[in-house]
């Protein structure tokens, strides 16, 4: 990836430095009504509560001891303290991301848009990487757009699986996924279905696809790849034509770009999909008490995004072909 790292290097710095000069001011002052909320009247009030609270004397407390329920109230009270600013913190960085994630991104492609359009649940449920049907959803960071003429989606999202009972409460959940997924939209046209799985993710192998071994061992000892059976036995061909030296190494650098140590990957007719399995906040800002301005915070955010184009890039995804 070093070649789009380097591409994008430059211009990236550039961009972030034209940016801090024209909207540090009104960021700063974002922060600062951020770090003063924590002192106003409600979160006051939670901290002198949560203190209080402490010293009910509890229902089987004999010999009321006056220290410890102090303490109590001190643990109480920070903890609380804890939650306000891990609140106001969400708030302050939900507001910076809508000013600066449209202009930021613009770096590395004019056509793209925060927030962005959703990855489909039909799209994630024809992959056939979900054991169950898809009912429910938490999307949260998406982000949509346009790169050498190849549509891409990628989101933060959870999906599950939920049943109610006749009172309309819940009854069963599972969660299906969680994590962060990338959608393409490729010039190319996959016949057979094919599936990749990280090999920690212990998955038995899927009904109807049979193993794929490739010739590249150093992708073979991360994952497992399965294309589905078909009565053409063409699966077996269209994958090693896809799987060439270059798309594996981009492959396995998306993995390592977002820091996950789980993936899939579904691949059929025009569409890419990959599920990325982490329970981190990614697309993360600044904290509330950070420094807005300082770009090392930012570079991770850089490297998920060039990681992202540089599979569109590299591997020609946009290039027209039929196998």
């Amino acid at each position: 990836m070093s070649n789009c790292m380097d591409k994008y290097k430059n211009d990236f710095a550039i961009k972030f430095a034209r940016l801090m000069e024209k909207e540090l001011p009104l960021w700063k002052k974002t922060q600062k009504e951020g770090r003063y909320s924590l002192c106003n009247g409600t979160w006051l009030g939670v901290y002198f509560i949560s203190f209080a609270f402490a010293f009910i004397p509890g229902k089987h407390e004999t010999g009321y001891n006056l220290e410890m329920h102090f303490w109590m109230g001190v643990i109480f009270c920070i903890a609380s303290i804890i939650g306000a600013i891990v609140v106001e913190n969400k708030y302050y960085q939900n507001t910076i991301k809508k000013r600066l994630f449209p202009k930021l991104l613009k770096v590395f492609t004019e056509r793209i848009s925060y927030p962005g359009v959703i990855i489909t649940n039909p799209e994630y449920q024809n992959s056939d990487l979900l054991k169950m049907p898809l009912n429910s959803r938490d999307t949260d960071d998406k982000f949509s757009g346009e790169y050498k003429e190849v549509p891409f989606k990628i989101e933060e999202t959870t999906l599950s699986y939920k049943t109610y009972d006749k009172r309309g409460r819940l009854d069963k959940y599972i969660e299906l996924f969680k994590g962060v997924a990338l959608h393409f939209l490729m010039k190319k046209d996959i016949k057979s279905r094919v599936l990749i799985y990280s090999k920690s993710l212990f998955k038995k192998p899927p009904k109807n696809y049979e193993k794929v071994t490739l010739e590249y061992e150093k992708f073979n000892k991360k994952y497992n790849v399965y294309v589905k059976k078909d009565q053409n036995s063409e699966g077996q061909i269209e994958a090693r034509y896809l799987f060439n030296t270059a798309f594996l190494e981009r492959f396995m650098q998306i993995q390592t770009s977002f820091r996950v140590r789980k993936m899939e990957c579904s691949i059929c007719g025009n569409e890419l999909l990959f599920l990325l399995h982490t329970r981190k906040d990614l697309f993360e800002m600044n904290h509330l008490f950070g420094k807005v301005d300082d770009i090392h915070q930012y570079r991770r955010l850089f490297d998920e995004f060039a990681s992202v184009l540089s599979f569109i890039d590299v591997l020609n995804l946009s290039s027209k072909t039929k196998l």
